[in-house]
């Protein structure tokens, strides 16, 4: 039986769990979306906060493709603080396999403790 956090995780990941259908790749994909999520933060914030910022990020980045809008601007915006949106606006954007490299080596160059949870979302991205 899925719990409220399974539904709300697989909201963060645009996928809807299947009761009973929670494979080992599932698995690392929520857990490579929460933990890049947090990263850089004093605390783990709450699902909800993750689930809200998320989708703040992709509604912006759908809002911008559909109009032939580059993100650029928006997303230079986002990373200018550190946290909670800076991480949701970069995970937007890594989720656009054009720009996915391009993003990930930007944000590689941040401190250290975002390389690795970089590196496990880049491993787990489609």
């Amino acid at each position: 039986m899925l719990t409220a956090e399974d539904e709300i995780v697989g909201v963060m990941d645009g996928q809807r769990a299947a009761e009973g259908d929670d494979l080992p790749a599932d698995e690392r994909r929520r857990a490579a979306l929460i933990a890049f999520m947090g990263v850089g933060m004093p605390s783990r914030p709450s699902t909800a906060v993750l689930v809200a910022a998320l989708a703040d990020a992709r509604r912006a980045v759908a809002i911008r493709h559909e109009r032939a809008l580059a993100v650029d601007r928006w997303l230079a915006d986002e990373v200018r603080l550190r946290g909670i949106r800076e991480n949701a606006a970069v995970l937007a954007a890594l989720e656009m396999p054009e720009r996915r490299e391009e993003v990930a080596q930007v944000y590689g160059q941040r401190p250290p403790d975002r390389v690795g949870a970089l590196n496990d979302l880049l491993a787990v991205l489609d």
